[in-house]
């Protein structure tokens, strides 16, 4: 017995001295290694910030500024020769790439044109999402020179102007998606960049005539096809100025859309904004107001009049670009508010 139990705390001291030894050895690589990885990285961005700016003579990144964007910050570093501003380097990020966040770093001219862009970091697929690398393909060139008032950082097939990667769509989205971030808090630093959908008081805000009520004190439900529905009325006095329908579609690429539409009096649609969705970026999201304009076709139509429906379904509606199914489905809501509206208006 005595043997035994010997052999037992030899075996755990033997652990014990072999896992000291292994993590004191971690410990001492990561210092070892910590400083040569450091630089590399500074080196690695210095290069990048001289790659997208004109020649320069001062230290960018000795006057860097940073600015708070949901879901993390954008660097700033200024560019200057004999003390004026030759350009301005700004390090941005996406995190919609196909394998996760993409870094950019993009290089403005003082008037907001684009000098040039370097990836910074990405986990794109190899062979055909790094094709975003300038030394991989020349995907990064249709960018310099263009100014983003006019030259829109979309992919043509979404309606803008850029070619994306072949058989990379998601990846050349994302990529534009950060260039676009970058130009538009450079250009307004104040500028609405949230990717965050409204609250629901936000959005009746949006969707209504001018009110004077708090419509979301005033709710009152309406039971349709044995669901129930929430609605805002808008009021100005007695005068009622609209209605604001909260509605959805379980018919989503991947799940449900919600949306909050509102009506004036006599029926007609004024406003529509997405409360929740988890549809695919790049292509489904396309709904959101702040991404494209998919929700002006239906403001100002009336539903008893016009089939809003997507034209392949016989209606009036332009679909999303590679989002069918999406668009259907926010059709589908959209018409199941304007029945919720009617019968709500008729109890």
């Amino acid at each position: 017995m005595a043997k035994r139990e010997s052999t037992f705390v030899n075996m755990v001291t033997a652990l014990l001295v072999i896992t000291l030894i292994a993590s004191a050895s971690l410990g001492f690589i990561y210092e070892l290694t910590k400083e040569p990885i450091e630089a590399a990285r500074a080196a690695r961005k210095n290069n990048a910030i001289r790659a997208v700016v004109p020649d320069f003579d001062n230290d960018p990144t000795q006057e860097e500024y940073r600015i708070e964007v949901p879901g993390g910050e954008l660097v700033f570093y200024p560019a200057k020769k004999d003390g004026e501003l030759v350009g301005t380097a700004i390090e941005t990020f996406t995190t919609r790439g196909f394998s996760g966040e993409i870094k950019l770093m993009v290089g403005l001219l003082p008037d907001g044109t684009i000098y040039g862009i370097e990836v910074l970091e990405h986990r794109e697929t190899p062979g055909l999402g790094d094709k975003m690398e300038s030394d991989k393909s020349d995907f990064s060139a249709q960018f310099e020179g263009e100014n983003p008032e006019t030259f829109q950082l979309r992919l043509k097939q979404d309606g803008g102007d850029v070619d994306g990667i072949t058989a990379t769509t998601i990846s050349s989205r994302a990529y534009c998606e950060a260039v676009r971030l970058a130009w538009n808090v450079y250009i307004d630093k104040d500028a609405d960049v949230s990717y965050e959908l409204p609250s629901k008081e936000e959005a009746i805000d949006n969707v209504l005539p001018a009110f004077a009520n708090n419509p979301v004190q005033e709710e009152y439900q309406v039971v349709h096809d044995g669901r129930v529905y929430n609605l805002y009325p808008g009021r100005r006095g007695r005068r009622f100025t609209g209605t604001a329908v909260e509605s959805w579609s379980e018919s989503g690429y991947i799940g449900n859309i919600r949306l909050l539409v509102g009506f004036a009096p006599d029926g007609i649609i004024n406003g529509i904004e997405v409360l929740e969705h988890e549809e695919t970026p790049g292509y489904g999201d396309l709904i959101e107001n702040t991404r494209s304009d998919f929700y002006l076709q239906f403001v100002g139509r009336d539903p008893s009049r016009e089939v809003l429906k997507i034209k392949e379904d016989g209606g009036v509606i332009d679909a999303i670009s590679g989002a069918t199914v999406t668009s259907q489905a926010y059709c589908e809501a959209v018409q199941r508010a304007w029945k919720v509206f009617n019968e709500g208006n008729t109890d």
